[in-house]
């Protein structure tokens, strides 16, 4: 019996070694770069769990993969096997030891998980998702984007909000993720720990454009960021206040070249006859588009769904519609 024990455990020691040394290589491979402080902690867990998933999955096939070998019925040999009814140190030992690890790892995950949600931060950003994009304000630097651009190495606390339905702020690399509920504010924190471009994806499915919500993050110096911020003051030229507004809200929805989306295409719209789903026509001009942002499900383009959401005056001045409306203009065919 020794001997058997000894052969089954060998097996079992070489399986494990095998899957530990592919979890051990193989994990950068199969996760995305890892880009942020509180993604050091989440990957750690990640591992341990993979280390002992591995582990387990060793004992148990090797067990039974020895047995099938080594005690399987051979041709002529009708005797049956030991009859066995139960052992009590097995069965108190695969209780016990399961239960001991799923309380390790519960009180690993509180402990980082309290650490990651803690409140300290360096910036505060305002995220708000709508069918199909992002918008991020920087309330202390005065800004508005649809690029979120962070520095390096500080503690950023993400305020979180829906306009619409149900979406979810991730970043992979960055491994946090929050949803962003209607009527609810949600929070992140997160300390990105490498310089480069990433992007913001929406992980909700929450309507025809959701494959198309992503964002361009840019991770940069502090020297950098403070350039940046001071080069975000909204242009005096209207068209190009425009479309800065429309790169921000538009075009993750809407097309600048003539290619469908979730909406119409802007180039050559203005001033163009439009069929509606009711059966009229409508001429794009001024007075629609700036209908078409406060009210967009009152006249909806014939051939695409009604998705778009209201922009109040309290996401887009009266100003800065006329800004996209003089920007709208200049995309001629």
């Amino acid at each position: 019996m020794k001997r058997h024990l000894v052969r089954a455990l060998v097996l079992i020691v070489v399986l494990a070694a095998g899957l530990g040394y592919l979890v051990y290589t193989g994990f950068e491979v199969f996760v995305p770069t890892l880009a942020s402080a509180e993604g050091e902690r989440i990957d750690q867990l990640l591992r341990l769990q993979f280390f002992l998933i591995a582990a387990i999955f060793s004992l148990v096939v090797g067990f039974a993969l020895y047995a099938v070998f080594a005690f399987r019925r051979r041709p002529g040999d009708e005797t049956a096997g030991p009859s066995i009814h139960g052992h009590s140190l097995l069965e108190i030992s695969w209780t016990l030891v399961p239960l001991l690890i799923v309380l390790g790892l519960s009180a690993m995950t509180t402990r980082d998980f309290f650490w990651i949600r803690r409140p300290d931060h360096d910036l505060l950003i305002r995220v708000t998702g709508q069918q199909f994009s992002w918008i991020f304000e920087y309330p202390e630097q005065g800004i508005k984007s649809g690029e979120l651009v962070v520095p390096e190495g500080k503690r950023i606390k993400f305020e979180i909000h829906s306009a619409d339905v149900v979406h979810s702020f991730w970043v992979p690399e960055w491994r946090v993720k929050e949803d962003a509920v209607p009527g609810l504010t949600t929070y992140a924190y997160i300390t990105p720990s490498r310089e480069g471009a990433f992007k913001v994806r929406c992980a909700e499915l929450c309507g025809a454009g959701h494959a198309n919500m992503l964002a361009p993050v840019r991770v940069v110096s502090q020297e950098e960021f403070e350039a940046w911020v001071a080069q975000q003051k909204p242009p005096a030229d209207p068209v190009e206040l425009g479309k800065r507004l429309v790169e921000q809200y538009c075009v993750a929805c809407h097309s600048l070249d003539g290619s469908k989306k979730v909406g119409p295409t802007f180039l050559g719209m203005f001033g163009r006859q439009t069929p509606l789903t009711d059966g009229t026509t409508v001429t794009v001009d001024e007075a629609y588009i700036q209908a078409s942002i406060r009210d967009p499900k009152a006249q909806v383009v014939e051939g695409f769904q009604p998705v778009m959401p209201a922009f109040g005056p309290d996401q887009l001045s009266d100003e800065e519609v006329a800004a996209i409306v003089a920007f709208l203009k200049t995309l001629k065919e």
